[in-house]
């Protein structure tokens, strides 16, 4: 028997971090990461320390999400 998909409501709340933007992404209180917003690009910054650049805001958003659910598989 197949799964029902659930649908999971992911928010942004964006913050100025050291004079950069910075979007942080929560589901309910766990945080999946941010994204940074700098002069060369964006940088996605996961729970865990690591450091990923991105040539764009939807691939650092898609980083994120894909590593959450690696992490928290049910």
């Amino acid at each position: 028997m197949s799964r029902r998909e659930k649908n999971i409501e992911i928010k942004e709340e964006e913050k100025i971090v050291d004079g950069e933007t910075e979007i942080v992404l929560t589901i309910g209180s766990a945080t999946l990461g941010s994204v940074r917003v700098s002069k060369r690009g964006f940088v996605a910054l996961l729970p865990n320390g690591e450091t990923f650049r991105t040539s764009s805001h939807d691939e650092a958003i898609n980083l994120l999400i894909r590593d959450y659910h690696l992490h928290h598989a049910n």
